[in-house]
């Protein structure tokens, strides 16, 4: 039956708007609570769940308007999740048998909630308050009548207008969202409403109105007025809601503008681009790394500014820069198919870029799925080859030289190519034969304009006479003026390998592999033992043919001194000369830094409050495996207590690599005239074979008698407690005649420092006066103590030189007087801002004196220059000399060497200072600080200011800060190629408990990021060989061979055979 034929339906009658009775309570007296509550939820305008003894929901159907007042009844008991979806709250007395289920309520049941005053400071008043809600911690002081504390009696604060008077705060719906409601469709037209009779205007809202059966009545006109309602709006227009008082979103906004205004400025371009990391950092929230998607995600973004971008670059070095940016945001978003596409058409625009190559040959040397060492091998010797024709074609000498010194960047970074892969005997012969080509070229050749290597040196080189670097050495020259008279040297024996004590085969089988490594770093001769064995360890002139370098002899005198440098670098050295913008791109080039011990001495952390304590009574950390300072005198012979530069390689290097760097150097100054190695090399003999200084510094200064010979000389005999000879030494190279009056000044410095360093100003002040009085030099220094006439005299000297020489533009020159001026200041004037006692100087005098030289070069533009830089070293040379001798203002060290770091933030001396005396438990952690903001920044970033951050972590973090920093390291553009970082970091996490299990996917990482370099193959067989499985092993193994790495022992026929004996000597045993 239908539902017209059962029951006639009900008219709806709309003539009376009495609300109906409420109907009389069935509950007992403790239920007047619940329709209370459930009341004021009705004046909420909000759906209510009663619930009666008999267990059934009563539910009102508001979905029609003509079923208000019918009810559902339900038996069966709903579940707390369908109850929540219906109403905000609900009132059970029988408990949730989930509860007991599950152990617990669901965590998604539970309303968020917040404590009353959040930011503000416990204990003031309400004029103080912490704003969390931007991308920074924000605090803020306002004044009494500018106050935001939530009780205030400011009549527009929420909570002030609840306490003083009850008001409705209504929000407006904005038109686009008028129609959203909770409806399941997006409406076309907005919804229309049938006018009825009587009904109030057009104008009147639906919302604002009361429902006819409010329990407040009728709505009154005055109570909705503008005067006592206030509005809001979804979408506020408050500046503070929209995040413009957000340094980093106003930097967006003024970014955005400025490259729209100006879509020409490639610069602003770059900077919007580099704001997209910023935005990047403040999305991960809670100090976590971003993830994956968010790094892909802005990849894209900056990828398309750069992109538009190149279409307003106007000169070809914008083009180069911002292709190069595109290539490596987009290696982060294309797959390898279309990045090998794009890397072909950057070739195609650019062919003629060396940094477009540069950017290309680490796409293809760090790609392990692609990686091949003769295919590698073959893009060097292709661009060695066109630069060498490139060359040809110039006329400009400028140009000639610049593209020389990409030759040499080249070959530098090939020879370390083939050396890390494993064939380090052909990089060493590489190197042998260019300095041969270079240096010890024969007179009959000096005038020849062929660029090709003349055949006579095959002939020289298949003789297998002694090259350079090797014992009884004569060079190419000698080999062709005695027409080939000379005899090869003799047969060397090689020492067996020792058979390591272990039963495992692999790790046998690693020690065994790095024995043999380590004995083939010079090429072998024909009848030398080992050539029998191993055919690679001869060398033939075939070999290296297309490797070597040939220079024009008009081009030697212009680059003999970059390649000396690189050949230093090659050789895990600092450079001696680095008056190159070419090596100042090696030194920072992550593919060429290396150090000896190839790894980070990673030992654990101790606690901070113990180490707080030793810091007090420690020195710095003078000594680095990675540095970055200015090559002066006071660091390549350095004081006890002071940085040196020199590194000590003999016992991290093999004996005959060590003899080979040694006679090469030797050679170079006594038979190849390169003079200006003289004093480095005496600082690498002094270091790494002390007691023969004397005897060297001997011959060296019969052979060209320098200032810095003569300097070094002096603090050596000074450091070994020969003081009377060091003296004796610097008042004979004062007296020499061939020395200039610069110089002259320069020693008398040092014999003050020498003073300061005894403990005796008085005699240091004798020293800097004498300087400006040329007459009475020795009746100064036998006076007592200086004159005031004489400070006065000495004071105008220093200063007027100081002066004349920068307007001249003699910077190095000037330099040496502002440091003479700068010391007098603190031997002899008294301003008592800075405390001090007997045996401590004025140090504010002094570094005012420098500070005043400092601004004056920043203002000729000279802000990076090299003399910049030595003149800020001493001066944190006499900070330090002033801290260590007694009472100092931590406060006033750190105003100093933050201002040096701002100029030169790579430089490890400042660095190594401003972290020296820093509390370490602070909050607010200034070194952190500001390596996060000035040190590592893109701009600055370099292997040498990760490592020292590492290290810093190591002496004052925790395991977890540590590791941080390696990532950090490791994922920057500067390090994420480095070798000796990946090796370091794997020993890291298997070295601490905590982070063992990580340690296989690390190394994993590392070797596709270094798909060249063996030894980070060789950690799974040193470091990881117990955490990997013999299938894992074996796995590294082929893809160590498949890549074409050198191995110098079958590893399967090894590992088999190492096996086999040890069960025959267990069976000889029983």
């Amino acid at each position: 039956m239908s539902y017209k034929q059962g029951k006639s339906s009900s008219v709806p009658k709309f003539g009376s708007f009495k609300p109906k009775p409420k109907p009389k309570p069935e509950t007992t007296q403790l239920q007047p609570s619940h329709e209370d509550d459930d009341d004021k939820s009705r004046q909420r305008g909000e759906r209510t769940v009663s619930r009666k003894d008999t267990g059934t929901y009563s539910l009102p159907d508001e979905s029609k308007p003509s079923s208000r007042n019918c009810t559902h009844e339900i038996s069966y008991r709903t579940s707390p999740s369908e109850q929540a979806k219906d109403a905000p709250f609900i009132h059970d007395k029988r408990g949730d048998p989930l509860v007991r289920r599950y152990g617990g309520v669901n965590r998604r049941d539970v309303p968020n909630y917040r404590r009353f005053g959040s930011g503000r400071v416990l204990g003031v008043d309400g004029y103080m308050r912490i704003d969390h809600t931007k991308s920074y911690d924000e605090f803020f002081m306002l004044g009494r009548h500018e106050t935001r504390s939530l009780l205030s009696s400011d009549k527009k604060t929420l909570l002030a207008k609840g306490l003083h008077k009850s008001q409705t705060v209504r929000v407006r719906r904005e038109q686009s969202q008028a129609g959203a409601g909770s409806d399941d469709f997006v409406p076309l037209k907005p919804p229309r409403k049938r006018r009825r009779a009587g009904s109030e205007s057009e104008g009147s809202s639906g919302e604002e109105g009361q429902s006819y059966r409010s329990i407040y009545g009728k709505s009154k006109n005055h109570e909705h007025s503008d005067s006592d309602v206030d509005y809001a709006s979804d979408a506020s227009t408050d500046p503070r809601d929209l995040g413009l008082d957000d340094p980093i979103n106003l930097k967006s906004v003024e970014l955005s503008r400025k490259v729209r205004d100006h879509p020409e400025d490639i610069d602003a371009w770059f900077e919007l681009v580099n704001h997209q990391d910023t935005l990047m950092r403040v999305t991960a929230q809670d100090g976590r790394n971003p993830t994956a998607a968010e790094v892909k995600s802005f990849a894209d973004i900056k990828l398309s500014m750069l992109e538009q971008a190149y279409s307003y670059a106007s000169t070809e070095s914008q083009r180069e820069a911002l292709q190069l940016r595109i290539m490596r945001e987009g290696s982060r978003v294309w797959d390898a198919q279309v990045l090998k596409k794009r890397w072909d058409e950057a070739l195609e625009k650019h062919g003629a870029s060396f940094e477009v190559w540069k950017g290309y040959m680490n796409h293809q040397q760090t790609r392990l799925s692609t990686f091949q060492y003769e295919n590698i091998k073959k893009l060097y010797v292709e661009q060695l080859r066109h630069l060498e024709s490139n060359a040809s074609t110039k006329e400009n000498h400028s140009d000639r030289i610049q593209i020389y010194e990409h030759l040499i960047y080249v070959f530098l970074r090939f020879t370390y190519f083939i050396s890390d892969a494993g064939y380090r005997e052909f990089a060493t012969a590489a190197w042998q034969a260019t300095m041969e080509l270079t240096f010890a070229r024969p007179d009959s050749l000096l005038d020849e304009t062929n660029l090709r290597i003349p055949p006579g040196f095959q002939d020289f080189w298949e003789s297998e006479v002694s090259r350079i670097g090797e014992e009884s050495a004569q060079g190419w020259r000698d080999f062709v003026r005695t027409e080939a008279g000379k005899e090869p040297p003799e047969p060397k024996s090689v020492d067996r390998p020792i058979p390591p004590n272990t039963r495992d085969g692999y790790k046998a089988w690693s020690i065994i592999e790095q024995q043999k490594a380590r004995s083939t770093t010079n090429p072998a001769r024909t009848l030398d033992d080992e050539a029998e064995d191993d055919p690679l360890r001869v060398v033939m002139f075939a070999d290296i043919q297309d490797t070597v370098l040939y220079f024009p002899k008009d081009i030697i005198p212009d680059i003999r001194d970059q390649l000396l440098d690189a050949f230093l670098i090659f050789n895990q050295l600092s450079p001696a000369y680095c008056s190159s913008t070419i090596i100042q791109h090696m030194i920072l080039d992550d593919f060429l830094i290396r150090s000896p011990t190839n790894s980070i001495a990673t030992e654990a952390s101790q606690d901070p409050s113990t180490y707080l304590e030793e810091q007090e009574k420690k020195p710095p950390e003078f000594s680095h495996d990675y540095l970055q300072m200015a090559t002066t005198t006071e660091v390549l012979f350095p004081m006890p207590r002071w940085f040196k530069k020199m590194k000590k390689i003999s016992d991290d290097i093999p004996t005959d690599q060590y003899q080979w760097i040694l006679n090469t150097l030797k050679q170079l100054i006594e038979r190849y005239g390169m003079h200006g190695l003289a004093p480095y090399f005496l600082a690498f003999e002094s270091i790494n074979d002390p007691g023969h200084e004397k005897k060297t510094a001997k011959v060296l200064l019969k052979q060209n008698s320098t200032i810095d010979l003569f300097s070094g000389y002096a603090m050596l005999e000074w450091v070994k407690g020969n003081k009377d000879v060091a003296r004796i030494t610097i008042t004979a190279a004062m007296c020499s005649k061939a020395i200039s009056l610069h110089e002259k000044i320069a020693l008398g410095i040092s014999a003050a420092w020498m003073d300061i360093e005894d403990h005796n100003l008085t005699k240091g002040t004798l020293q800097l006066c004498a300087l400006s009085d040329e007459e009475s030099t020795t009746s100064t220094l036998q006076n007592a103590f200086a004159s005031t006439a004489q400070i006065l005299k000495a004071r105008q000297f220093f200063s007027s030189n100081r002066d004349y020489l920068l307007s001249s533009g003699h910077i190095g020159d000037a330099v040496i007087y502002a440091e003479g001026l700068a010391l007098l200041e603190y031997l002899t004037q008294e301003s008592n801002k800075e405390p001090s006692n007997g045996i401590q100087g004025d140090i504010w005098s002094a570094i005012s004196s420098i500070s005043t030289c400092s601004d004056d070069l920043v203002n000729r533009g000279l802000r990076n220059s090299i003399h910049h830089e030595r003149l800020l070293q001493f001066a944190a040379r006499l900070l330090y000399c002033y801290a260590n001798q007694g009472p100092f203002r931590p406060g006033f060290l750190r105003e100093q060497l933050t201002k040096y770091i701002n100029f030169f933030p790579r430089n490890t001396i400042f660095l190594s200072l401003f972290a020296w005396r820093e509390t370490r438990l602070s909050i607010d952690d200034k070194v952190r600080s500001i390596l996060d903001e000035v040190v590592l920044a893109e701009p600055h970033d370099c292997v040498s200011s990760r490592v020292f951050a590492i290290c810093y972590e190591l002496r004052t973090g925790n395991v977890h800060s540590t590791r941080a920093a390696f990532e950090h390291a490791l994922e920057s553009e500067a390090c994420k190629h480095h070798p000796g970082l990946w090796i370091s970091y794997i020993r890291f996490c298997h070295g601490n408990k905590a982070l063992r299990s990580k340690a296989k996917s690390v190394f994993y990482r590392a070797i596709q990021h270094c798909p060249w370099s063996k030894e980070v193959f060789m950690e799974a067989f040193v470091t990881l060989v117990r955490d990997m499985d013999s299938s894992e092993l074996r796995s590294v193994y082929n893809t160590l061979c498949e890549k074409g790495l050198r191995v110098h022992v079958e590893m399967e026929e090894f590992v088999e055979k190492w096996r086999r004996e040890h069960k025959e000597k267990e069976r000889i045993k029983r």
